[in-house]
């Protein structure tokens, strides 16, 4: 037996300093992750109405110039407040008293300490109930002192109100703002508030650090996380967001209302983010097309949507049901021959694809093991589930993943095996919460294949629509319509002149092309690409032992060039560069150079024989006239070549597509 002396203490469980700077690299994905935790308290706890996002920034010399830099950031609620009591413990770690409640989006008891210290060095917090924010309680966590303590146990200041000496007092602006956009209760007969305001500074572990990457970046997470609370018929809430420039805010009206950020698509355009994309997009669909901006969902509910599954309770209170919703993109919402990859709609897609783990209305995961490919972005898959199902779905303290869904998942797609046939040999124990959820993800992997080779053969069926007509469908549209005011065809001019609505034109240019003998299923496709604002079309027809390789048409503004695939240039020139996508993938590297000699041939040989036809009028009369419409035919190809060389420039100016990290550190 020992006997203690007294050279024996007893450690501390928990070592005051270097636990905080532990959990400073622990958990949040980046800032926008870190805020969402501060908005969680505010509509649970502080059940707001609306919550203020303010990124204040000063421009900092560096090594070799200025920029403007984040120097803080706050967030202002108007919900109910905290007594000093609940100030106080709400910047302990684990030291809210709620850890297991499970009413709402919180829980755990660590999200406004631990979000903040991952995010700065010193947070400052200050709360007010049905009084002014003039008399808030005011408390602090500080990492600099935290360091220089000796202390093995730390603790938090307990709160200071306006009479304290070392109280510190919120600056008149955001005393301003938040009586701007809160509803103050004049039940008492003066108006008096209750909120919360938190201030991060000295921010050292910021993702960007630049305000309007952080706005981006912030904003359609933020969307997407709260989607549900945004969009709420019950109870709708709101978050805003602001750049304050210095000292500078440029009055309270300055806030931006973060938009819902729908991953699944299936909400109008103009109620969510993407309506922002689309109103940057232009109008080119990525193929020379115009891709139409409209209201309408650019997906649409899957047809196995929805599903619920049953799931055990891991308290033993019964079962509790998830909930699951699936969406596919429509057509039009994959325009273009790599759609996607030059579209802001596609940019937008690819940054919501995965499946959106929902728990209590609030957005945990946007899990990507079932999305792996590019096409992915254009199917979506929405999981509810209640807090009861925490331990199940392995919910962590940050309220970022659940790691037990991600390993069901990836079982699931990488064995593709039955429960009774994974527990057999091994994957899981019947015990553990996978085996709860493998059922589910089995039937998950399913239907995202099922999703998937639907839209594949969808895009396969619009591609050999399209194939029927040559790809020069994608002429520039641009240069058209300069030209079609400066110099009109009758037809244009008759479009001009008459001002025919949507349907009346496609039923005019439907009943040309049935006297022109156009099959119906390439008059279809023509109508439908005409709807979408596409005016320059290519007919295929087989005109025997006609000399002309092509010749003009057009129906009001629809310009149609016709190609006579049984002249004899036609099999040589066109129908061998007819390869398939499939074929292309296939392609050696010799054969692909083959074709590209061959196309480039192909072009010399259709300007030999115009340069043939003339010379063999050198001493004609009619050379000048011939020597005119070539100069003229030059002028209109350069107008043509000229702005699809503009569009394509202004695309690569954009926003690449593997660069999404702009202003991050």
């Amino acid at each position: 037996m020992v006997t203690p002396d007294n050279t024996q203490r007893e450690a501390p469980l928990l070592s005051g300093s270097q636990t905080v700077k532990s959990i400073r690299d622990t958990g949040y994905k980046g800032t926008d992750y870190a805020l969402a935790e501060l908005i969680d308290n505010s509509f649970q706890w502080g059940d707001a109405n609306t919550v203020l996002l303010i990124i204040v920034q000063r421009r900092v010399q560096g090594k070799r110039r200025s920029a403007k830099r984040i120097d803080e950031i706050w967030v202002v609620d108007d919900g109910a407040g905290m007594t000093d009591e609940a100030l106080n413990l709400a910047l302990s770690f684990g030291g809210s008293g709620k850890y297991d409640d499970r009413s709402g989006i919180g829980r755990f008891g660590m999200g406004l300490p631990q979000a903040s210290v991952s995010q700065c060095k010193r947070t400052d917090v200050w709360t007010w109930q049905k009084s002014q924010p003039e008399n808030a309680s005011h408390t602090y966590l500080d990492l600099n002192e935290v360091e220089e303590t000796k202390q093995a146990a730390l603790t938090v200041p307990w709160p200071t109100d306006p009479s304290s000496p070392d109280y510190v007092a919120m600056p008149e602006w955001v005393l301003e703002v938040f009586k701007t956009h809160a509803v103050p209760d004049t039940s008492f007969g003066q108006p008096l508030y209750s909120g919360t305001a938190i201030r991060w500074t000295n921010l050292d572990k910021l993702r960007w650090v630049r305000a309007d990457a952080m706005f981006t970046h912030t904003e359609n997470l933020l969307g997407r996380v709260y989607r549900k609370f945004l969009t709420s018929v019950a109870r709708r809430r709101s978050i805003k967001v602001a750049i304050m420039d210095g000292d500078t805010l440029g009055g309270p009206d300055v806030f931006d209302e973060v938009r819902p950020n729908d991953p699944l698509y299936l909400h109008p355009v103009a109620e969510t983010t993407l309506e922002y994309w689309e109103a940057e997009a232009g109008a080119d669909d990525g193929a020379g097309g115009m891709l139409h901006i409209t209201d309408e969902p650019p997906f649409a509910e899957h047809i196995s949507s929805p599903r619920d599954f049953v799931i055990r309770r891991p308290d033993g209170q019964g079962t509790s049901t998830v909930h699951v919703r699936l969406s596919l993109a429509k057509s039009r919402a994959r325009p273009g021959r790599n759609p996607g990859s030059g579209t802001r709609q596609g940019q937008h897609a690819r940054d919501n694809s995965g499946i959106s783990v929902m728990r209590a209305d609030r957005e945990l995961v946007l899990e990507k093991t079932l999305a792996q490919e590019a096409t992915d972005r254009w199917w979506g898959v929405e999981i509810v589930f209640d807090p009861s199902l925490d331990e199940i779905f392995g919910v962590t303290n940050n309220k970022q993943d659940a790691p037990y869904l991600t390993q069901a998942l990836r079982l699931a797609r990488e064995y593709r095996l039955s429960k009774d046939q994974a527990l057999e040999q091994g994957l899981f124990d019947e015990e553990h919460p996978i085996a709860e959820l493998y059922d589910m993800a089995f039937q998950l992997v399913h239907i995202v294949n099922t999703m998937k080779d639907e839209a594949k053969n969808e895009q396969k069926a619009a591609s050999n629509a399209r194939r029927s007509q040559p790809a020069v469908t994608s002429v520039a549209s641009g240069a058209k319509k300069t030209r079609s005011i400066v110099s009109p065809t009758p037809g244009e001019a008759d479009f001009a002149n008459t001002k025919p609505n949507p349907d009346k034109a496609a039923a005019t240019i439907d009943e040309k092309l049935k006297q022109d003998d156009v099959p119906d299923d390439i008059r279809g496709a023509i109508i439908a690409n005409y709807r979408r604002g596409i005016t320059i079309q290519v007919i295929e027809q087989p005109v025997k032992h006609a000399p002309a390789f092509f010749w003009p048409d057009e129906a009001l503004n629809l310009e149609i060039l016709c190609l006579n695939n049984a002249h004899p240039a036609y099999k040589s020139l066109i129908e061998p560069l007819r390869v398939s996508d499939d074929a292309i993938e296939k392609m050696s590297e010799e054969d692909a150079k083959r074709l590209l000699a061959q196309s480039a041939d192909a072009i010399t040989w259709l300007l030999l024989a115009w340069a043939r036809y003339e010379n063999e009028h050198r001493m004609s009369p009619l050379l000048g006239k011939i020597k005119e419409i070539r100069e003229g035919w030059g002028r209109r190809l350069a107008e043509y070549v000229e702005d699809q060389h503009f569009k394509a420039s202004s695309l690569f100016e954009g926003e690449d597509e593997s660069q999404d990290s702009e202003g991050e550190v």
